[in-house]
């Protein structure tokens, strides 16, 4: 949910792979057709979860509409070619899709999406940030169920809480030179983590990238500001180099290691460090914040996952039963429970007993408040690809921050375009 698959190369060959293979996805155990299986969900394996089990669950209970699972290949963008080519064929193969929340605008844009009941589906029990990422031109494509966007995890060993500002931080990193470690990192490979963290930093100095209504703003002092943090932060060696080939799972292991005094991850990293054992050399010792800004609490960007239902599903009153059922409380609270992965219903933020054993859901519920969605376009592949391109040519120092900001809002003015 919202993590971004590897870098260039590994995305370059899992599409060429997809390509070649025609878009193939992995299936399950499936019902067959003559058993009444009649809806096709269509999701990752990388979930951490196991929907086979969940569909198994579902077809106990509903022998007349049964569904059958099939797995997608683990890289983003493999999945995302699977789900275009079947959709630009129009063959209604595919009933209801797990799309990432920056597909939702792409595909509901194309016509490949129904239009759901917001009162089913987007109701008061769901958050709201959730819920905007389901949305395109005021009306709603799918329905919310993974949710999140960044913390900040310091080692709380080492501080007395965390930072506030940006300010703040920076004075901390003594703490980290102190104990012969590095500062702080992020998700700063060329890659979608580069795009979610320059957009925090954007964010946070009050600025926008690209507006709802698809203005581009970035060319801004706020979006200097945001850019400027990060370049000087690399430069005064306060974010270690090796950072620009940090993705999700190589940061979350350098700062399990002992390696980093601050880091910025999702929600996924929490279990995965504090899970006792010789692997984790910081269980019991960190903890999780909303992520710093320059004057104050800062912004974070977005992730999650929702389900859509094909505008060429057959059977699209089957695959709403489906869907309804997915995003009810019981099912979205049993995969909170066994993936650790905070989910878009209220009521599993504020529950003592999950609370206890997943504590970080508390500052991440604060931080859902004050987050931004990734720009909302149908043209996200070619807006992601102009904001690494020049949010890492300055953190490289390959142009300066002005220059940066300058070209990106040219490039992002053509890609919003799509000219």
């Amino acid at each position: 949910m919202g993590r971004a698959g590897p870098g260039r190369l590994a995305s370059t060959l899992a599409l060429g792979l997809a390509l070649l293979l025609g878009g193939t996805a992995c299936a399950g155990s499936l019902p067959d057709d003559g058993d009444g299986a009649v809806v096709t969900f269509v999701a990752t394996r990388a979930s951490g979860g196991d929907f086979q089990a969940l569909v198994d669950r579902y077809n106990a209970a509903n022998p007349d509409a049964r569904v059958r699972y099939v797995a997608l290949p683990a890289a983003a963008d493999a999945q995302r070619v699977t789900l275009v080519q079947d959709l630009q064929a129009r063959t209604g193969r595919y009933d209801v899709l797990y799309v990432d929340a920056v597909w939702t605008a792409e595909f509901a844009a194309r016509g490949w999406l129904s239009p759901l009941d917001e009162d089913r589906f987007a109701g008061p029990e769901i958050v709201d940030a959730a819920a905007a990422t389901a949305r395109w031109d005021g009306r709603l494509y799918a329905a919310p169920w993974a949710t999140g966007t960044g913390l900040l995890f310091y080692r709380s060993d080492l501080l007395d809480g965390p930072p506030q500002t940006w300010a703040e931080l920076l004075d901390d990193c003594r703490v980290a030179e102190e104990h012969d470690m590095d500062c702080y990192a992020a998700q700063f490979m060329r890659y979608e983590g580069l795009t979610v963290a320059f957009m925090e930093a954007v964010a946070s100095a009050g600025g926008e990238v690209v507006t709802p209504d698809g203005e581009v703003r970035v060319d801004s002092p706020e979006g200097r500001e945001g850019l400027r943090f990060l370049v000087d932060a690399m430069a005064d060696g306060h974010i270690p180099r090796a950072a620009l080939t940090y993705n999700e799972d190589m940061t979350r292991l350098a700062f399990q290691r002992g390696d980093l005094l601050f880091m910025r991850n999702w929600a996924f990293a929490y279990p995965l460090m504090d899970d006792p054992g010789e692997e984790s050399l910081v269980q019991g010792r960190f903890d999780a914040a909303p992520l710093p800004g320059p004057d104050g609490p800062g912004t974070g960007t977005l992730g999650g996952n929702n389900l859509g239902l094909s505008a060429y599903s057959d059977h699209k009153a089957e695959a709403l039963r489906f869907i309804e059922f997915l995003q009810s409380e019981e099912v979205m609270r049993g995969w909170l429970e066994e993936t650790s992965t905070p989910m878009a219903r209220e009521a599993l933020f504020t529950d003592p007993e999950i609370l206890e054993t997943r504590p970080y859901l508390a500052p991440l519920r604060e931080a859902l408040d004050q987050v931004r969605p990734r720009p909302v376009t149908p043209r996200y592949t070619d807006v992601t690809n102009a904001i690494q391109k020049h949010a890492y040519d300055a953190m490289t120092g390959e142009a300066t921050v002005d220059e940066a900001v300058t070209d990106m809002q040219e490039e992002l003015e053509r890609a919003v375009r799509g000219t």
